[in-house]
């Protein structure tokens, strides 16, 4: 009987996956199946195919899958699933998913409902697109220590080769192409890298060692060039991006000041 019910709902499925996909269209969730008094529905369906990868447009494959959900959902209400459902272990990471899930709800939502006028997202691109920027072509030797990078610059200002130095010393992996970097903008490397670079004229090299987490540089600027500025409607999406994560990060901000949080000292063994 159950098995014969699974097969007349097949067809129904598709649909049922369609109407999550437009659940403002048509919220109502549907019945596919009914396992003991609990209602599988079409909403369940999806997200299961979901969350298995899953998506079978053939009858014969999403009757599969409705029965594999179906199984899941016997097993998690029959006698033993629910003393296995009060496992300390099971509590939490059924406390873990609903806290994510409910979480991506929100934070989807909360997209939704942020709309960024056109005004904002000009002041913004003024700010922060309309000047373009600076790309920089330079070469680097990473060196372990403050004093192999300044051993290497005084073989520099004796008139050594940069890239031959790069190969003998360096022990990056651009060592192998004299330190070669190709062309970069400066908020594309580490910040105490990006500043040397900037400060330096072309052709020359760092005449004092630059540390960054990554160990010792001595750095190359070979050339520099302007970048003109990007249209508006093309970093448009990336703006309004940008700013709907702000409001993302505001919000949660609010919600955390309204939030007792309590560390708790870890209790001694001793």
């Amino acid at each position: 009987m159950c098995s014969m019910r699974i097969r007349i709902w097949a067809s129904a499925i598709l649909l049922g996956v369609s109407i999550v996909g437009h659940a403002e269209e048509q919220p109502d969730p549907i019945t596919l199946v009914k396992v003991n008094e609990f209602p599988v529905t079409n909403l369940h369906f999806a997200l299961f195919a979901s969350q298995t990868g899953r998506n079978p447009e053939d009858a014969q494959g999403q009757i599969a899958l409705l029965n594999e959900l179906v199984n899941n959902i016997m097993v998690a209400n029959s006698a033993q699933g629910m003393a296995l459902a009060k496992d300390p272990e099971v509590v939490a990471a059924l406390e873990v998913a609903s806290a994510r899930l409910i979480a991506q709800a929100f934070v989807r939502t909360l997209l939704d409902s942020i709309k960024i006028d056109e005004e904002r997202l000009r002041a913004v691109y003024d700010t922060q697109y309309a000047s373009g920027g600076h790309e920089y072509k330079a070469r680097h030797i990473l060196l372990e220590t403050e004093e192999d990078a300044k051993a290497v610059i005084i073989e520099l200002d004796g008139g050594a080769d940069f890239a031959t130095l790069a190969r003998e010393r360096s022990i990056g992996p651009s060592k192998s192409s004299g330190g070669e970097l190709g062309w970069f903008e400066a908020d594309q490397m580490v910040s105490e890298f990006s500043d040397a670079t900037r400060t330096m004229s072309d052709g020359s090299y760092s005449k004092t060692p630059v540390q960054t987490r990554f160990g010792w540089h001595v750095i190359l600027r070979e050339e520099s060039r302007e970048l003109p500025p990007s249209e508006f409607e093309s970093v448009k999406p990336e703006i309004e991006k940008q700013l709907q994560q702000q409001q993302i990060a505001k919000t949660i901000e609010q919600i955390r000041d309204d939030t007792r949080i309590e560390v708790q000292e870890a209790e001694s063994t001793e």
